[in-house]
C-alpha cells in the first residue's frame, strides 16, 4: 500500500529471503509435512522444504487457488526477534506501515482479553498481538491470507494463541466475535481507481484499496453501532489510516457517530502521511446524568462520582453562572452540560490553557470561532457558547461546565447567535454526543492506552482558531490602547504588544475586543 502508484510498493524494514513458485498441486511427502517440487525436479530449496502447510487444509482451497508464486521474508518486530514468513501472491507483506501499528501495539497497557484482527494477511501483526498476551482471532476475505497465517503462527508455535478464519467485515452474516476488547486493522487506504484506470486482481485490490461509496473505515463504524448492545463497553478500536493524502476513510465518520480518537503515532512515508488511531466511546459505560430541570449542571456535578468519565446534561437550567459568578440565562433546547473530570489532568495542562483549548475544539466543530479566554462567538462577535471552570478543596475532581445558544436571541438586550447559524443540520443530542467524544479524545483515560498530553500541541491547537479571528483583521484595546496579540503561554494566558512593549494578559477584564 506504499507510496501513490497503484501498482508499485517499496518493502522496508524486511528482506526477502527467497522467492518460491509454488504449484498447489505438486506436493509431496509425509501425510502432514509436505516439500516442494515443480513438475517432480527438485528445485534446489533444501533449506525451504519443510513448508509445513497443512495437507488437508491445502486440498480444501486447492479448487480456489490452483497455482500462486510465493516469497519468503525476514520481519523483525522488536527489532531483535526476525520471523521468517511465507508470502503468497496477493497476500500483503509486512511494510512500514505494519511496524508502525505493530509499535504501537507493543505500546498498550495491560492487555488481557480476546483481539480481532481484521485483513490479517501475512499474520504478523496477529502475531505482535499474541506476543504481548492477547488471545487472537484473525481474519481476512483472502484464501491466500488465511494461508498464510495459519503456516506463519505454525512456525512461531502460536497455534494456541492464534485463531485465524476466512471473513470480515462487508460479508454477508459478519459480527463481531462475542468478548472482544481490541479490534485492529490496517485499513487499505489506496485511493480507489476511476472508472477507466486500470485495477488490480479483486482479491489485491480489496486489501490495498479503499472504497469510494462507503469506505472501509466507515462500514466498520456503522457496524459497531448496529451492535453496540452487544459490544465491550471498554472495546478500543485500533486503526491504521493514511492522513495524507486523505484515504477515503476518514476520522470524522467516527466522531459525528460519538467516537473518541487519539492519535498514537505517525509517521511520513515518501509523501504520504500515515497516522494509527484508537477509538473508543466516550464514558466507556458510564452512562450520562439527564436532567430534565435543574438549577445549575455545575452543582449537579458535585454530586457525580468521582471517578471515570463523568457528565450530566439538562434541558433546563434556572440557575446558570458563568465567569465571576455572573448569570447565564439559556432557553429551552440550549446545550446545557458539565463534565466533572480528575484534577490529575492539572498535572499536564494549566487550567488557564484547558479552557482556551476546549473552546477552540468546539468552535472547530461548530465551524465559529473561540474568543480568548474562553467565548464561543460568531463572524460578528456575537456570543454563542462559552466554557467554565471550577473547582475546590472539597473534591479531587474538576468541573467544566458548557452553555451552547441553539438560536440567535436577545439576553439584556444584546444580541446572542446560536449553533444553528453553521450547523443547522446538528440537533441538541447530536451536538452532545460530537462535544462529549471530542472532550473524551484528550481527558479521557482508556485503560488500555498511555494517557499523552503534548503541552506544544495543546497550544497550537488552541493558537490556531484564536488566531482564526485575527487573521480576520480583528484587533484589541488594552486600556484604550489599540493592543496586537503576538504569543498564547501555556499558563493559557496571551501576551500583547501596545507601544512596542510586551505585556502578559491574565484577566480579559482590561480587553476590549473590535469587531
Amino acid at each position: 500500500m506504499l507510496g501513490c502508484h497503484r501498482t508499485e510498493g517499496v518493502f522496508m524494514n524486511l528482506m526477502v529471503e527467497a522467492w518460491l513458485p509454488l504449484e498447489w498441486g505438486c506436493w509431496l511427502g509425509s501425510p502432514n509435512r509436505h516439500t516442494y517440487t515443480e513438475g517432480g525436479n527438485d528445485k534446489g530449496l533444501s533449506k525451504k522444504e519443510d513448508l509445513g502447510i497443512e495437507k488437508d487444509f491445502f486440498k480444501y482451497h486447492k479448487n480456489i487457488i490452483p497455482d500462486a508464486d510465493s516469497k519468503e521474508v525476514l520481519f523483525s518486530i522488536d527489532g531483535s526477534s526476525n520471523y521468517e514468513l511465507l508470502i503468497p501472491k496477493t497476500v500483503y507483506p509486512p511494510r512500514e506501515d505494519s511496524a508502525l501499528l505493530i509499535d504501537c501495539i507493543n505500546e498498550l497497557k495491560s492487555p488481557n482479553g480476546k483481539a480481532l484482527e481484521i485483513g490479517c494477511g501475512s499474520g504478523i501483526v496477529s502475531i505482535a498481538l499474541a506476543r504481548n498476551g492477547w488471545d487472537v482471532e484473525a481474519l481476512d476475505i483472502n484464501p491466500f491470507a488465511v494461508i498464510s497465517t495459519k503456516e506463519n503462527i505454525r512456525r512461531i508455535g502460536f497455534e494456541k494463541k492464534i485463531c485465524v478464519r476466512e471473513g470480515g467485515v462487508g460479508e454477508d452474516n459478519f459480527s463481531i466475535p462475542e468478548g472482544v476488547k481490541l479490534i485492529v486493522w490496517n485499513l487499505p487506504y489506496l485511493t480507489p481507481p476511476d472508472e477507466n484506470e486500470q485495477r488490480l486482481e479483486w482479491i489485491e485490490e480489496a486489501s490495498m484499496s479503499d472504497l469510494a461509496d462507503k469506505s472501509w473505515g466507515q462500514r466498520l463504524v456503522e457496524l459497531l453501532e448496529s451492535e453496540k448492545e452487544y459490544l465491550d463497553p471498554e472495546l478500543l478500536v485500533i486503526l491504521l489510516q493514511r492522513k495524507y493524502p486523505e484515504s477515503p476513510s476518514k476520522t470524522i465518520h467516527w466522531t459525528n457517530l460519538g467516537w473518541s480518537h487519539r492519535v498514537l503515532n505517525y509517521r511520513w512515508l515518501f509523501d504520504e502521511k500515515l497516522e494509527v488511531l484508537a477509538y473508543w466511546k466516550p464514558g466507556l459505560g458510564t452512562p450520562v446524568k439527564k436532567l430534565k430541570e435543574c438549577e445549575s449542571t455545575m452543582d449537579e456535578a458535585k454530586k457525580l462520582p468521582e471517578k471515570g468519565w463523568q457528565r450530566v446534561i439538562t434541558e433546563k437550567q434556572t440557575g446558570g453562572r458563568g465567569r465571576k459568578k455572573s448569570s447565564w440565562e439559556s432557553k429551552n433546547q440550549d446545550l446545557l452540560a458539565t463534565w466533572s473530570i480528575g484534577k490529575t489532568i492539572l498535572k499536564t495542562i494549566d487550567p488557564g490553557l484547558l479552557q482556551v483549548l476546549i473552546g477552540s475544539k468546539i468552535a472547530n466543530i461548530l465551524n465559529q470561532y473561540c474568543k480568548w479566554p474562553n467565548d464561543i462567538v460568531n463572524i460578528r462577535g456575537e456570543k454563542i457558547g462559552g466554557i467554565l471552570i471550577e473547582m475546590d478543596s472539597e473534591s479531587d475532581n474538576l468541573r467544566i461546565g458548557l452553555g451552547i445558544n441553539q438560536y440567535d436571541n436577545y439576553v439584556k438586550g444584546l444580541k446572542v447567535a446560536g449553533w444553528k447559524e453553521k450547523t443547522p443540520g446538528l440537533n441538541l443530542d447530536e451536538l452532545f454526543q460530537i462535544i462529549d467524544a471530542e472532550l473524551s479524545s484528550f481527558l479521557e483515560h482508556h485503560p488500555l492506552l498511555k494517557y499523552q498530553c503534548e503541552e506544544t500541541q495543546n497550544i497550537t491547537d488552541s493558537w490556531r482558531n484564536l488566531s482564526k479571528l485575527v487573521s480576520r483583521g480583528y484587533s484589541l484595546k488594552k486600556n484604550q490602547k489599540n493592543s496586537r496579540i503576538i504569543k498564547l503561554k501555556s499558563s493559557g494566558e496571551l501576551t500583547i504588544t501596545a507601544d512596542h512593549k510586551q505585556e502578559n494578559v491574565q484577566d480579559i477584564g482590561s480587553l476590549e475586543w473590535l469587531f
